[in-house]
């Protein structure tokens, strides 16, 4: 019995139902359980009898990024500072740009790419840190987060001091202290060796570092230089790897030069308010922050410590050529404790002091100059007591401490207000003509580098390094000349006032 034309076609037809259904079975859905407890669904499908995911699903359970480049036909991830790009049709998958073989070709269905499993335990787990595992009879995914690898470890000599750089791959916890001065102690709980890694032998400050793996992580052991006297630790992103700087804060005391300035001028019996009676002769400039302590950071790495060091020399320079005698607490990028930036001030019998900072606040909106004079408050009390100093101090850079607490060992701020004041007055007159900023005005804090000073003080904030408008102007030579120029002829002009009040 022969088959007519229509049955003929439709035995065709049912065939490549069948041969489809061979090769491309119905969705399915996988659970996938994740590190932080979280469950997600996955859609799946049977190709060619193996199986594949869904990447839209995968991206979404993992947090990646996708985007389709139509100029080279591929598919892109973006996995925390990973890359991931694949073609359709192609089994090799590119990580951060090295071509992976993952054993079956990545297909597109339906304008949707599909993975195959390799994809995952190869490429996705490396991307995400974790060790992924599907199980097909349950129809379950798991992901387990790794602890950190430890790629390498060097030693890098900065301008700040000795860097030890641990390169990871993936950023991880770490817990550092200093309980003994000569020795600083890190771990990376979880974290692992990739390769052995040897002693290291010294640069700078750093005498040795020696590593060691547990099952709980990695310990490190920084041996340093006796004339280290602090460290800072921070975790960076991209490329991921923790850095350790070890540094040697010169404080500056009394500089044997200022001293010998301040005799020649002030004679053995001078006293501080001497040249109050003929107004201002000697101005102390303190440029804020400095060394280790950097400030507040702006934008394109702009730190506080230099723009203040800037203005301040600005200062100097131009007070210098109008005849006044300038010393400044910092001529380097070197610390000078608070209380001791006072005690140079008071020690060279200066008429004013001047503190030059930047203003910075957790809103990006807030923006202007201020300048401030000191008032204090209930809570200012005096206590001598110091820190001890059995390990290393831990660097707390752009951190500022508030209230004066133990500070407050002039003893003479309160009773020069009046003085104060008049002195912000000046210099924020003279600064609101000149600078194209918002003008916050003058107003009374509790400022600890003013507390102790024996003459009229000042703090002055020449724009918040924390709006962009304000940094761009904190970043511009000539924006610094004006501010120091406005600075320069505020002191003179109180300079000239006061010496009209003293006649």
């Amino acid at each position: 019995m022969s088959l007519g034309p229509r049955t003929g076609v439709v035995a065709v037809v049912a065939l490549v139902v069948v041969l489809l259904c061979c090769t491309t079975a119905r969705g399915d859905v996988f659970s996938i359980t994740l590190d932080d407890g979280r469950t997600d669904y996955v859609e799946a499908a049977r190709i060619d009898g193996a199986w594949y995911f869904r990447l839209a699903d995968l991206a979404r359970a993992v947090g990646a990024s996708r985007h389709w480049n139509p100029r080279t036909s591929k598919m892109s991830l973006a996995v925390g500072i990973h890359r991931v790009s694949m073609a359709s049709d192609s089994q090799f998958v590119a990580l951060d740009g090295e071509p992976i073989n993952v054993h079956r070709p990545v297909v597109m269905r339906d304008g949707e790419y599909w993975t195959p499993v390799r994809f995952l335990t190869r490429v996705l787990s490396h991307a995400v840190n974790s060790d992924i595992t599907v199980d097909g009879a349950e129809a379950a995914i798991s992901v387990v987060k790794l602890g950190a690898l430890v790629m390498s470890v060097g030693l890098e000599e900065r301008p700040g001091g000795t860097v030890v750089v641990m390169a990871l791959n993936d950023r991880a916890e770490f817990a550092i202290r200093s309980r003994e001065r000569g020795r600083i102690d890190f771990f990376l709980p979880g974290a692992a060796f990739l390769d052995s890694l040897d002693v290291l032998e010294g640069v700078g400050l750093v005498s040795s570092v020696e590593l060691t793996e547990s099952e709980a992580g990695v310990n490190a052991v920084v041996r340093v230089a006796p004339s280290a006297t602090a460290y800072d630790a921070q975790m960076h992103t991209n490329p991921p790897r923790l850095e350790v700087i070890v540094v040697a804060e010169r404080e500056q005391s009394v500089p044997s030069p200022l001293l010998r300035g301040t005799k020649d001028l002030l004679g053995r019996s001078a006293s501080p308010f001497a040249a109050l009676d003929d107004g201002v002769a000697t101005v102390m400039i303190d440029p804020g922050h400095g060394g280790a302590d950097s400030g507040y950071a702006g934008r394109a790495d702009l730190l506080e410590k230099d723009v203040t060091l800037a203005i301040a020399d600005e200062v100097a320079r131009n007070l210098r050529r109008e005849g006044f005698y300038v010393f400044m607490t910092r001529s380097l990028d070197s610390r000078v404790p608070v209380k001791r930036r006072a005690e140079i001030a008071n020690l060279a019998g200066a008429d004013v002091f001047i503190s030059i900072h930047c203003g910075a606040w957790h809103s990006a909106a807030a923006s202007g100059f201020r300048v401030s004079y000191y008032v204090p408050t209930p809570d200012d009390v005096v206590d001598k007591s110091s820190a001890g100093t059995r390990g290393l101090r831990r660097g707390r850079h752009g951190v500022r401490r508030g209230g004066v607490g133990d500070l407050r060992w002039g003893g003479q701020q309160e009773n020069l207000t009046d003085e104060s004041r008049a002195l912000a007055r000046a210099v924020r007159g003279q600064m609101s003509g000149a600078l194209p900023n918002y003008d916050r005005g003058v107003g009374g804090a509790s400022l600890a580098v003013l507390a102790g000073c024996a003459m009229p003080a000042i703090l002055v904030e020449a724009g918040f390094i924390t709006n962009a408008s304000d940094a761009a102007l904190l970043a511009d030579a000539g924006f610094r000349e004006d501010v120091a120029r406005a600075i320069a002829r505020g002191v003179a002009e109180y300079g000239d006032s006061s010496r009209g009040r003293n006649q």
